[in-house]
């Protein structure tokens, strides 16, 4: 019993130490046409790759879908939580 207790330590904190797995997030600006409209937004994008192409694929089927058109791909970013500046989103924070 009394070996159970360290090892079980171990393992916890063993299981612990290993690196989470880190997000991609993308900042996108998008416009819609009648009335004109423009958006500036952050989406978490699903997959390995973290690439402004990568991003560009799923956004622009994404957007399409609420009338959207994606304009530009701003940066992407690899992170274990999600960027702060979603003030400036205007509701589109994570909405994609």
């Amino acid at each position: 019993m009394r070996m159970k207790l360290p090892i079980l330590s171990l393992a916890l904190l063993m299981t612990l130490a290993l690196p989470a797995q880190a997000a991609c997030y993308a900042e996108y600006r998008a416009s819609r046409q009648n009335p004109v409209q423009l958006a500036y937004g952050i989406a978490q994008i699903p997959g390995n790759s973290c690439s402004a192409q990568a991003a560009s694929q799923y956004l622009q089927s994404r957007l399409s879908r609420s009338g959207w058109t994606l304009q530009n791909i701003v940066s992407t970013v690899t992170s274990n939580s999600a960027p702060a500046n979603s003030g400036y989103t205007g509701g589109h924070y994570l909405s994609y």
